[in-house]
């Protein structure tokens, strides 16, 4: 009941269901989107590529600069990055340097964001009730899956370009870093596995 009241866990909620809904549409487009810099498709491909070695990068260091400094300027500073990234690939010609820098971007961070919500999720919520707690962040994970490739499809259909989506992802990378930048300190627990606060 504590964690459910803490505003905490609703911000992680939050940023993990719309930046999850934007990554995972972005993923799922992603050739079409670098096809639309101009772009061919074959080396769209290739470039896309680059994303998944970006994102086990992001996992690993990541991971270990979550272990040395706090998770809210790591994860807000991972999550607001993308808002770099999805400006460059709204720019028609901009160039394979361009391109490939907002990949790897975007794929560091996109390889992070499951395992910042974990994170964040035991660390602010506590470990007695972790697996309704969490299973209840995965429910975030699985609407972000669903509803970011239909809204990047819906988009397209209507503009005839990816624009609209990129711009909204821009957005939603601010937000969901401030969200993560406004978390306070660590919650001390009287018993980490009861997950009860000292007050």
């Amino acid at each position: 009941a504590q964690a459910w009241r803490d505003t905490a866990l609703w911000r992680v909620a939050l940023a993990t269901l719309i930046t999850l809904s934007v990554t995972i549409g972005i993923a799922v487009h992603l050739v079409p989107i670098i096809v639309g810099t101009g772009v061919t498709r074959t080396n769209a491909a290739w470039i896309a590529s680059l994303s998944g070695v970006a994102g086990i990068v992001g996992k690993l260091v990541t991971g270990t600069l979550i272990d040395r400094f706090h998770v809210r300027w790591i994860g807000g500073a991972t999550l607001a990055s993308t808002a770099v990234a999805y400006p460059l690939l709204m720019v028609p010609e901009g160039g394979t340097v361009l391109i490939v820098a907002a990949i790897l971007v975007n794929g560091y961070a996109a390889g992070t964001k499951l395992q910042l919500c974990g994170y964040l999720t035991a660390r602010y919520a506590g470990m007695k009730n972790y697996g309704a707690i969490f299973g209840f962040m995965s429910s975030m994970v699985a609407l972000a899956a669903g509803l970011g490739p239909v809204l990047a499809g819906l988009a397209f259909d209507l503009t005839s370009t990816y624009t609209p989506f990129l711009i909204g992802g821009t957005i939603v990378s601010l937000v969901s870093g401030a969200l993560v930048f406004s978390l306070g300190r660590y919650p001390v627990f009287a018993n980490p596995a009861e997950g009860t606060k000292l007050q």
